[in-house]
């Protein structure tokens, strides 16, 4: 078990611009010499690969600090996030229109009211650029107050009606923004405790909402945010009707809003909403506005850490189940590099699920092109992480395809045993259902039969018991981690797996 450190993991999940500001921010903010000790720890745990207590206290052997280094710890993490506070306070447009207000009132305080003028403008400004409608109706307050405090010396009727008009107007938006969020959240809500949607009182329900008048036309949305909860609810209604021809729509339409205004797009949804589309794209077979939207995502440039991993792993996850879904399996292997790299420069960034996925697939694409001794290789790298406690039925179905790898690889005598265990393994997480039970006992049937028409006549009767359990919902997804049937098929008709996958994909 790998001793874990939260200064440590808060250190690595700086960036560099992050780092730089932290040691401005201890040269005014770490009382006297403390500074340079506290910037050095700083820099010796920055250093380490993985965090070493150990090696941290033979380090600083001579230092003080070090008699209660876990207070030392505690205090350079606090400042550390309020170093960062400080960073990400003079990058925020909301936090610059806080800071204005604030310093309205200070003027306002002091009868300079020319300047709270022109700190207004500006504030306004800000505020209808980013579509802070409330901080909207925040500056046309203090206008008003301005224009009381003159006895409306400056001020005519007109002038005066525009404030309401404004106010109204603003008033509106923002009530149109909460109507949109409470469609929002019902939908989401009910999506979240139905999950899947089949019984026909669940979907009414959400047809319910669809119809709402606000749901009828996207014009009814006034404003950025109201025209993405429009557009998120129609996208989930009709992936929950399976309509994939307008999913894909609403997946642009969405994509489209966040591109037009960069200014009010947040990074994270951005890329969330890419990837929708991407998926949408794959499941209705267009394949290279998919590769097209993979390299889109990939050309998305962030200075965060957690942001690189989350384009890395959704766009060579996608791209790679690309391939395996086409049959053009030879696509992939480029990848396997760039993923073993990205896993490695990511490392504290990606989770172990997303590891064990690539590990799985690049099994799977190995062992599609034949490469058997690479597809046992990363099968393994599964199978033999003893303290994987995650993706079960990952872990289910790299033990099915390893008894495939070695039937390939004709190790016959190793099978028997490899069975037992993964019986076993299989019987103590509950995933010996039917399609693991026909699995296995057509591969024992194999190993013992002696002759190529006995091998024929054995993968057709698996294909046979496969196809009566293929409309069971329980079975059903195994199809999704390894296309079985194809496999089969390119045995019963002497042609490469991949022939058969791009026969069928056309």
């Amino acid at each position: 078990m790998k001793v874990t450190d939260d200064l440590f993991q808060l250190i690595k999940s700086l960036d560099q611009s992050e780092k730089r500001y932290f040691k401005v921010f201890a040269t005014m903010h770490i009382k006297g010499s403390d500074e340079n000790k506290y910037v050095m720890l700083f820099d010796a745990i920055d250093k380490q690969p993985e965090y070493n207590e150990e090696e941290i206290r033979k380090h600083f052997k001579k230092e003080k600090f070090l008699n209660q280094l876990h207070v030392a710890k505690n205090y350079l993490y606090n400042n550390i996030l309020k170093s960062l506070r400080l960073f990400h306070a003079e990058k925020s447009k909301l936090n610059e229109l806080m800071d204005i207000l604030r310093d309205v009132q200070i003027l306002y305080d002091k009868s300079l009211f020319k300047q709270c003028r022109k700190l207004l403008d500006k504030a306004k400004k800000i505020a209808y650029t980013y579509e802070k409608h409330s901080h909207i109706l925040a500056v046309l307050d203090w206008e008003k107050t301005l224009a009381r405090t003159s006895a409306y010396a400056n001020s005519n009727e007109k002038d005066l009606l525009e404030f309401y008009d404004e106010i109204n107007d603003n008033l509106e938006k923002l009530g149109n923004i909460n109507e949109y969020w409470k469609l929002t959240m019902k939908s989401f809500l009910l999506r979240k405790k139905q999950g899947e949607i089949r019984d026909k009182t669940e979907l009414k329900k959400f047809n319910e909402i669809i119809n709402h008048p606000l749901l009828k036309a996207e014009d009814k949305a006034t404003s950025f945010q109201s025209k993405n909860f429009f557009f998120n609810i129609k996208g989930l209604y009709y992936f929950t009707n399976k309509d994939y021809k307008n999913l894909l729509e609403y997946c642009k339409k969405l994509v489209d809003l966040l591109e037009e205004n960069p200014l009010l797009m947040k990074e994270d949804n951005y890329i969330a909403s890419l990837y929708n589309l991407l998926l949408v794209q794959i499941e209705l077979k267009q394949f290279e506005d998919a590769l097209n939207t993979i390299k889109k995502l990939r050309s998305i440039k962030t200075n965060s850490s957690v942001m690189q991993a989350r384009i890395f792993v959704t766009s060579y996850d996608t791209e790679i189940n690309l391939y395996l879904r086409t049959g053009e399996f030879e696509k992939g292997i480029p990848l396997v590099k760039e993923i073993e790299e990205g896993l490695k420069r990511l490392k504290e960034k990606i989770n172990k699920e997303s590891e064990v996925l690539f590990s799985f697939n690049i099994s799977y694409l190995y062992f599609s092109l034949g490469d058997y001794n690479n597809s046992l290789k990363w099968a393994n790298e599964i199978i033999n992480d003893k303290e994987l406690n995650i993706r079960e039925d990952i872990q289910c179905f790299a033990r099915i395809l390893n008894l495939l790898v070695h039937y390939e690889l004709g190790n016959y005598d190793l099978i028997e045993y490899i069975m037992k265990s993964t019986r076993r393994y299989l019987s103590n997480k509950n995933k010996l259902n039917k399609f693991e039970l026909i699995t296995l006992n057509y591969i024992r049937k194999l190993i013992n039969a002696n002759i190529d028409d006995d091998k024929m006549y054995i993968f057709n009767e698996w294909k046979k018991e496969l196809n009566t359990i293929s409309d069971d919902i329980l079975e059903i997804k195994a199809y999704e981690y390894f296309d079985f049937i194809s496999w089969l098929e390119s045995k019963l008709g002497k042609k490469s797996f991949a022939e058969v996958v791009r026969a069928k994909k056309k």
